[in-house]
């Protein structure tokens, strides 16, 4: 990890999408919104880019800094020091949260007789295996996963399509009961995820060849995947309606469970899990590397993939201690976490930062001036 490492845009734009996509299309967004929660997306898209853009100001004055190492720059040793390691914790607790996600996936859809922490320890297991492979590895990975996305995904429309399933009456009226739902489903749920969980990537930008670069591959994923979770909220209302929307756990797979073309295609919801795995893969690997980054920036280690093992070690458990049952785990992410975790580390703590570190250029500036 002290190696340089260098992603491609396109590696960068894959690890953007997939990440973006993660949980949220799995428990589906916006639901209070009903037949307008394809808006309340777009809202998310433009506030994404808004958040993106303190990151990448941020990025900008410390181009070869992650988060945890500029932080003390900006607020000085001590105080910045316990900030990178607050973001060590929070990057931690994501990525246990999104594992225990996919953990009640697959025992709830698939694996019913099997443990919570059988089906963690194997998605851990794989993430282990190609962190040790490096972080460029797993952003070629990262681009075999888009593609096989892109491969799988299309034809799950186009045949959803030829299935006649969705219905746009089910969209209408939009703005039933006016602006207030989309406003509510807004925020904070929909602006801190996925949107806001860019903050990540302040610890993965310095990886990105230049800023300039950064900025615009950085801005097109948020928009192309906003596009697409807006678009697959739009046929996910379509196909089983608003009411069935909330009510359902995983909305795509009720979604999917019902493309049927004669007696031949069915059961398509086996490929769609594979596709949502993925997805958790990606998003769960970021955050624990996130979280391994700021540990070995922090605590300046020699050999930072020796802390890999202990780190997922306490993912895993963390994960099956986290909620003692699915309600608990969907109640505090829902309702705790985005207003008592996600908007200072999404949010306060980055803009703060950015006003600092321009307060204290501007005023280098002046000294500068004053002495000259």
């Amino acid at each position: 990890m002290k190696k340089k490492i260098r992603i491609g845009s396109l590696q960068f734009f894959c690890l953007i999408f997939l990440f973006e996509l993660g949980s949220a299309v799995l428990f589906g967004m916006a639901k209070e919104a009903r037949q307008a929660a394809w808006i309340t997306i777009i809202f998310g898209i433009v506030s994404g880019c808004i958040l993106f853009s303190v990151y990448l100001g941020l990025h900008k004055k410390y181009p070869d800094l992650p988060l945890t190492a500029y932080s003390r720059k900006i607020a000085g040793k001590y105080i910045g020091w316990g900030i990178g390691f607050a973001y060590v914790i929070y990057f931690s607790y994501l990525a246990v949260r999104v594992l225990r996600d996919y953990e009640e996936l697959l025992v709830i859809s698939q694996y019913h007789n099997t443990s919570l922490l059988t089906l963690g320890l194997y998605m851990i297991a794989s993430i282990i295996y190609v962190m040790f492979k490096g972080f460029e590895v797993f952003s070629r990975v990262s681009q075999v996963c888009f593609f096989v996305f892109l491969f799988v995904g299309m034809p799950v429309i186009i045949l959803e399509l030829s299935a006649q399933l969705l219905q746009p009456a089910n969209l209408l009226p939009v703005l039933e009961n006016g602006w207030m739902p989309v406003l509510k489903a807004f925020f904070p749920s929909t602006l801190t995820v996925p949107f806001g969980e860019m903050v990540a990537f302040t610890m993965l930008l310095p990886y990105v060849k230049d800023h300039k670069t950064a900025k615009k591959i950085g801005y097109a994923g948020i928009i192309v995947s906003g596009l697409y979770l807006s678009f697959r909220t739009a046929m996910n209302i379509a196909a089983i309606g608003p009411d069935v929307r909330i009510r359902s756990t995983f909305p795509i797979l009720t979604e999917i469970g019902l493309v049927e073309i004669g007696n031949f295609i069915q059961r398509l919801d086996a490929i769609v899990l594979v596709i949502l795995v993925i997805l958790g893969f990606v998003k769960i690997f970021i955050f624990f590397y996130c979280a391994l980054l700021g540990i070995s920036d922090l605590f300046n280690l020699n050999e930072p993939k020796k802390m890999i093992y202990p780190l997922g070690i306490l993912i895993i458990l963390s994960a099956v201690l986290v909620a003692p049952n699915f309600n608990t785990h969907m109640d505090i992410g829902f309702k705790i976490v985005p207003i008592y975790m996600h908007l200072p580390f999404q949010i306060a703590i980055p803009v703060l930062l950015l006003l600092i570190a321009i307060i204290k250029t501007k005023f280098k500036k002046s000294r500068t001036n004053q002495s000259t």
